[in-house]
């Protein structure tokens, strides 16, 4: 068993989501420091790639693994919060948009570890899911960009997060949706 996690644990994929959920600690060490580094904006680049290949590489080289599906969305959603915590912190943008992300993912994480402890399986991300990161992302790095390299249209920026305040809604609302209905057709009581 252990041989394995290491096995899986050394496919370029997980790897990758390993990077990105290292560099979640770090960035924050360094934004302190100066958050218009240029080595925080090509951390924050590097870790939104990183982000974008491990599931294409997992597919493209048959490399999806059990470690796989939890250390992706675990990293995924450590690298994304800390990032909104970061912005918010510098008061980049409302609580409510920082809580609203954070909520979602907390109630994603638990919600799927409970699935998991009674079902045994692991609930695949949705479009909406993959949609309201993405949008995510984009919003991460608009916001950067706006706040410490090039100001950027009000509008555009407005735009944008609230496209991702809806989709991050929406998706977590639907996750809401597909945990009720796991959770009432298991046979497990």
């Amino acid at each position: 068993m252990k041989k394995n996690i290491f096995r899986d644990f050394l496919k370029i994929p997980n790897l990758l989501s390993f990077y990105r959920l290292v560099i979640s600690f770090i960035i924050p060490g360094l934004w302190i420091k100066n958050p218009k580094s240029s080595a925080v904006f090509y951390l924050i680049i590097s870790g939104i790639l990183s982000d974008t290949l491990d599931g294409n590489l997992a597919r493209i080289l048959k490399q999806k693994t059990f470690l796989g599906k939890f250390l992706d969305p675990i990293a995924d959603k450590c690298f994304i919060n800390m990032l909104f915590f970061l912005l918010y912190w510098q008061k980049k943008f409302s609580g409510y948009f920082f809580l609203l992300i954070l909520l979602r993912d907390l109630f994603i994480l638990i919600g799927s570890f409970i699935l998991i402890q009674k079902l045994k399986s692991i609930h695949s991300p949705t479009i909406l899911g993959k949609a309201s990161t993405v949008s995510q992302l984009i919003t991460l790095v608009t916001l950067y960009i706006h706040s410490y390299s090039i100001s950027l249209s009000p509008f555009l920026v407005t735009t944008i997060v609230n496209l991702t305040l809806l989709l991050t809604l929406v998706s977590g609302l639907h996750y809401s949706w597909l945990f009720v209905k796991a959770w009432t057709k298991s046979p497990i009581k």
